[in-house]
């Protein structure tokens, strides 16, 4: 479960650029994003229901290092982060900005990522081409944050998620691919988007430009959500298959002169069900699980 928040907890970002829908970024500039995202978790095991309540957030900062042809290598930092998990069961979370923060082991991992500088190489589309760090914060997770009696099963659990490969697919999934066109009033377009790690899903997403001036492009864009078909995974024992699938909506204001987001607000919601497999069931066993969500980004 913590992967599969992991995973839909990871932000987005829209550009788009002046002249047309593309970065228009000044190298040694930094450029920043505020985060907030709310998911409600709901699964029903034997009848019985389960919720599961997610906070994630914080500011990040890009700053551009270089520009080759077309090609924007940047600095990536997490400057602030806050997670909290709530449920019935337990509760735990993390506040970099909270001087009182107690330990636990998911403040461990999330304390190394504050501060420690990734690169993303991008182009002026909006195309994640490589991001690398993100191995050493998996390594360093391992030895520094983790207590021993849990370095094991944590340590599966991140491997799919903090690797240089799969962080790039997942901000890839997240930052909007835009067409070579000028962002005028009632431009479309869409795109497929492919995101392997710890939940495979495939999102087909329609973008509209609703109005365009000089300073400000607004638009809008729904999607749908599935997951990989025949995905599943092993946990404890079990084997879990995945049939979820669901809708995404989002509305942004884009600075029309740098390309970065003023504001942008994102829905999702995904539902279906996960059926568990295990020696010790008679049967398959469904549980009915939906997930919605809510993320709010604000230029810093």
């Amino acid at each position: 479960m913590k992967k599969l928040i992991l995973a839909l907890s990871l932000f987005s970002i829209s550009l788009v650029g002046s002249a047309q829908l593309r970065y228009n970024l000044e190298v040694g500039k930094k450029y920043g994003l505020k985060q907030l995202t709310s998911q409600n978790i709901t699964q029903s095991i034997q009848g019985m229901a389960q919720n599961i309540k997610n906070t994630f957030g914080g500011d990040i900062t890009v700053t551009i290092k270089s520009k080759d042809g077309d090609v924007y290598t940047s600095d990536l930092i997490y400057e602030s982060l806050i997670f909290k998990m709530e449920s019935p069961m337990f509760s735990m979370g993390y506040d970099s900005t909270d001087e009182n923060q107690e330990e636990n082991a998911m403040s461990g991992m999330f304390k190394i990522m504050v501060g420690h500088v990734f690169s993303m190489k991008f182009n002026h589309k909006g195309e994640v081409l490589e991001v690398t760090g993100f191995a050493d914060v998996l390594e360093k997770m391992q030895s520094e944050a983790v207590g021993q009696s849990m370095a094991g099963a944590v340590q599966e659990s991140l491997k799919g998620q903090f690797s240089d490969e799969s962080m790039k697919q997942n901000m890839g999934t997240m930052l909007i691919v835009y067409p070579n066109d000028k962002p005028a009033a009632g431009l479309t377009w869409n795109k497929t988007m492919e995101q392997s790690g710890a939940l495979p899903v495939t999102s087909v997403f329609n973008y509209k430009v609703t109005s365009a001036t000089g300073t400000v492009v607004e638009m809008e864009g729904t999607g749908t959500m599935t997951t990989k078909e025949g995905f599943s995974q092993e946990t404890m024992g079990m084997t879990q298959h995945f049939d979820l699938n669901g809708n995404i909506s989002m509305t942004a204001k884009i600075d029309a002169k740098t390309g970065w987001p003023v504001s942008i607000k994102q829905t999702q919601t995904l539902e279906g069900n996960i059926s568990i497999e295990s020696p010790q069931l008679p049967a398959p066993m469904e549980v009915p699980m939906s997930i919605k969500g809510e993320s709010t980004y604000t230029a810093l």
